[in-house]
């Protein structure tokens, strides 16, 4: 076989859960809903937005809360699965006639707490600032396996993972600094603004082949583990401008209709690239000698880009609030709220209920490829071949709609509150193009939460599931992976994700939201 028949194609994995700039996310690069009280109510926040995560999620909202700072997080337990076949149906052996994996092959994804900080100050009764810190409602790292023990002829064995090509590991870490203001035109009619500056730090694993050779005359293409290269690639975007925009209407006292509408810049940057050839022995275990081993490692800062368009979203809110009746002036301990004039409002103390519902949308269908360019002729130790120019992963997602009903019930004044809510989203993807980087299948979540207030604090704690509808092609999948092969333009010979992707995702989130 010639040089350009064994080029090597570094792909990188069309990867990752985490890589998404709206920290909102109706997209298919997260789950919604960021914040604590958001989530105790099934993500149906935007009309109430009455703490300081306003400054992201509604700033219309700002000039209407009293001063405050909010602290918060979720803990988030994902599982991610997928059982690879190919188009006859079957399972897929990893090569070299070794038996398939008897069932599916699951992630290791670490509880992740995910963050959020912010501020909001009314410095005038018609004028508000906020600012915020807020992280993106995904898993900050989801690592495939490798290798799986399974029973073959030679026993309890080793076997290369069948997911091999299209992830094996994602080590993404976002943070979204948010700069809101919100204005209001007339007591019952405001409008928002904040600009938003995504920070990332981007780290995706996976597997290519070296060469796809014809290795069968008759049926479906088979893996070749043997000739398996590891693939990494890393690098930091340091700037990825977005912004958000909302009003907020209250046509009478008791109902609040609001919009909000986001917009961000791709995820671009330079990668770096360190490959490993000759990754697996011939039994199909991790071969250790690659290792330190530098006439099979290449190490390329510098080595090309990424892209990853983020989808632009908008919401649109409704929301029925009951009063309380009889209601007085605050208690000693609410003086924050008093100082306000009557301007500020608190649900825990002018109301007896509410409900919402947000209508929400995303383009996702923006997200076509994940794009991998390499530079021209960097070589890769071990072969006789160089990175690839084009690695991009087709993803060709759809663009998602969604609904979230919940509300809240103030069971003692200033006290307690407790809240509950659903939601559900359409599927964002021809299941052809499953992956197992993000899974933008139907949702159908729950969540259900309480809020104590203690004198200026308000403590809440929530818990929403998160159900994924499966994702399944019946082997039918349209993916290719990449390949040396130049033959076949670079792609592998079979397709690598034809089989079904599961997901589920549960969070428990606690917050603190001090006024004054």
């Amino acid at each position: 076989m010639s040089c350009g028949h064994r080029w090597l194609c570094v792909a990188v994995a069309a990867s990752a859960c985490c890589v998404s700039v709206e920290a909102s996310s109706s997209t298919g690069l997260g789950s919604p809903e960021a914040g604590t009280a958001h989530i105790g109510r099934g993500g149906a926040w935007l009309a109430r937005a009455d703490d300081p995560l306003a400054t992201y999620f509604n700033p219309a909202a700002l000039v209407r809360n009293p001063n405050g700072v909010h602290l918060g997080a979720q803990l988030m337990l994902r599982s991610h699965c997928f059982e690879r076949r190919d188009i006859t149906g079957a399972t897929v052996s990893p090569g070299q006639s070794l038996a398939p994996p008897p069932g599916e092959t699951c992630a290791s994804v670490p509880p992740f707490p995910n963050p959020q900080i912010a501020a909001s100050f009314r410095l005038h009764p018609r004028f508000a600032l906020g600012l915020s810190l807020t992280a993106p409602h995904a898993a900050g790292m989801v690592e495939w396996p490798e290798t799986v023990i399974y029973a073959d002829k030679f026993g309890n064995t080793e076997h290369p993972t069948p997911q091999r090509y299209m992830l094996l590991q994602n080590n993404a870490l976002m943070v979204f600094p948010t700069l809101s203001a919100g204005f209001s035109i007339h007591p019952t009619f405001s409008v928002g603004a904040g600009f938003v500056w995504g920070i990332a730090s981007l780290e995706f694993s996976n597997m290519t082949e070296a060469t796809s050779a014809q290795r069968s005359a008759t049926g479906p293409q088979p893996d070749d583990y043997t000739g398996d290269i590891k693939a990494t690639i890393s690098g930091i975007d340091g700037f990825i401008p977005g912004f958000v925009l909302s009003t907020l209407w209250s046509p009478t006292s008791h109902i609040d209709i609001a919009g909000w509408y986001s917009w961000s810049d791709a995820v671009k940057t330079r990668i770096k690239l360190f490959a490993q050839a000759g990754y697996y022995t011939q039994g199909g275990a991790v071969d250790e000698t690659v290792n330190g081993d530098p006439d099979r490692t290449t190490d390329q800062d510098d080595a090309g880009r990424f892209r990853l368009d983020i989808p632009m979203q908008a919401k649109l809110g409704f929301r029925y609030h009951h009063p309380r009746r009889g209601y007085s002036a605050p208690a000693l301990g609410q003086a924050w709220l008093s100082k306000h004039e009557g301007k500020a409002r608190d649900s825990m103390t002018h109301d007896l209920f509410d409900i919402e519902l947000d209508l929400t949308w995303a383009n996702n269908s923006v997200v076509d490829n994940l794009e991998v360019r390499f530079d021209p002729n960097i070589p890769i130790k071990g072969t006789p071949g160089f990175a690839p120019e084009n690695a991009d992963i087709p993803h060709h997602w759809k663009d998602v709609f969604g609904a979230r009903l919940g509300g809240e019930f103030v069971a003692i004044p200033d006290l307690l509150a407790v809240r509950a809510g659903g939601f559900f989203e359409s599927k964002g993807v021809d299941e052809a193009y499953l992956n197992v980087d993000f899974h933008p299948g139907h949702r159908i979540g729950f969540g259900a939460g309480a809020t104590l207030r203690l004198a200026a604090f308000d403590v809440s704690l929530a818990y929403q599931h998160t159900m994924f509808g499966a994702l399944d092609n019946g082997g039918q999948g349209k993916v290719l992976g990449i390949s040396g092969d130049l033959t076949s333009d670079n792609r592998t010979l079979q397709t690598v994700n034809g089989g079904r992707a599961t997901s589920s995702l549960n969070e428990i989130a606690l917050g603190a939201t001090y006024h004054f």
